[in-house]
Formats: structure tokens, C-alpha cells, sequence
């Protein structure tokens, strides 16, 4: 769990790089925050679109009236489209056929800005682990259609049956019995390490990608919604 330092580093920074830890744990401190606004139990039945709007209206809010210093320099945007860099034999998606991520989350405190995508996923009777695992959930950063240029990202899965304990062995299942196919890194499976306290539910796995591409850490983050 990391700690969060009175202040920001202040250096120059490239989204090439791996990330400063700190910005991690302030975008996960940003997500606690915006959660804490809604009522989780009003979002059992809705669809991903409408629960992650709120989410994100809720960020908005948190940021209009920023209770750290910190906070001053992030913005927050819900289903963004996603500019893809130029690849050798590859046409580049443009205008609307671009990619959306659902949380694009941002820090103009190092230049470039310090990005950090989340995609998120139901949890529930119709929505199950190898969802949230597949095309449209996980593997949209194991294509490197999202943080194509960066090495973290993040997954928000929303528990709307059961709890969030029995969706996390049933993930860490799936990605253990099907490694390769979610092209597991070897000894960095599902692991439990919370960013934060107030987020108890977060786990990292760790996954290579094609393209050349070094691999992508990503951060599984569980919210109930029930």
C-alpha cells in the first residue's frame, strides 16, 4: 500500500516511462472519492455506461472543489476517444471509428501529462469473469488498444451479486487455468495488493503484450454496486 507524500515531485515525466507509484495511488484516491458520493445500492440493476457516468460525474465533482493541493491539476473524462499512435502495416482508426475507454483520468502536473485508463465491467448473473477477462474487458489493453504507449492501467469491476471476495477467486481462477491465453507474465499472476486502505478489494496481474510492446501492469479494482 502506498503512502501519499505531502507533495508532489515535481520533474518532467514521459508516459513511456513506468508511472510514479504516487500518481497510481491519487488515481485510486480519486476513484474512493467518487464512489463514496453514490449509493451503491441505487446501481444494481443498471447497465456499465450508466454506472460509470455516474462515477465520473461524481469525480467531476470531488475535482470541482479540490480538498488537496494535488487535486488542482487532474481532470477525469468517461468514454473519451482514444487516438492511435502510427504503426507500420497497420491503418490508424480515426474520428469515429476510434476507440472509447470508459475513464481516461489525467495529471498536467508533469509534462507530458501523466495518463491512467480504466475499463469497466459488470459483475453479476449475466456478467461474468470471462466477460469482464475477454475482448471487451481486459483484453482491449492486451491488443494495446488502450495505454497502447504506457505500462499501467486499470480494471473497475462492478459487484452487483455476490461479494467481492467470491468475484476475486473466480477471476484469479480463470486467469491462473487460462495463463496463456491471457498472456499471463510467468510468476506475476493475480495478486492481492490494495493502492490504498479505503480500497481493500484491488489486485494486480501482470500480461504481456504483442506489437514489440513491453507488458502492461493492471490494476483490478472491486466496487459493490448492490
Amino acid at each position: 500500500m502506498i503512502e501519499r507524500r505531502s507533495q508532489q515531485p515535481s520533474r518532467a515525466s514521459s508516459n513511456a516511462d513506468d508511472y510514479d507509484p504516487l500518481f497510481v495511488f491519487e488515481v485510486h484516491h480519486l476513484i474512493k472519492l467518487a464512489y463514496d458520493r453514490l449509493r451503491p445500492q441505487s446501481h444494481t440493476h443498471d447497465q456499465e455506461p450508466a454506472i460509470t457516468g455516474d462515477l465520473a460525474c461524481a469525480m467531476d465533482a470531488v475535482l470541482d472543489y479540490p480538498a488537496e493541493d494535488w487535486m488542482r491539476f487532474y481532470s477525469a473524462r468517461d468514454d473519451p476517444p482514444e487516438s492511435e499512435p502510427k504503426r507500420r502495416g497497420r491503418q490508424r482508426r480515426r474520428g469515429k471509428d476510434r476507440k472509447r475507454v470508459d475513464i481516461r483520468m489525467e495529471s498536467s502536473q508533469t509534462s507530458p501529462r501523466s495518463r491512467f485508463r480504466f475499463e469497466c465491467k459488470r459483475l453479476g448473473r449475466r456478467f461474468g469473469a470471462r466477460r469482464y477477462l475477454g475482448a471487451e474487458g481486459l483484453g482491449c489493453f492486451l491488443r494495446s488498444d488502450y495505454a497502447s504507449q504506457e505500462a499501467r492501467a486499470g480494471m473497475l469491476g462492478y459487484v452487483q451479486n455476490d461479494d467481492e471476495q467470491a468475484w476475486a477467486a473466480k477471476l484469479e481462477e480463470l486467469l491462473t487455468a487460462e495463463a496463456a491465453d491471457y498472456r499471463v507474465v510467468p510468476g506475476s499472476g493475480w495478486r492481492h495488493e490494495p493502492v490504498l486502505a479505503d480500497l481493500p478489494y484491488t489486485y494486480r496481474s501482470n500480461h504481456r503484450r504483442g506489437s514489440g510492446r513491453r507488458p502492461i501492469e493492471v490494476y483490478h479494482t472491486l466496487l459493490r454496486f448492490r
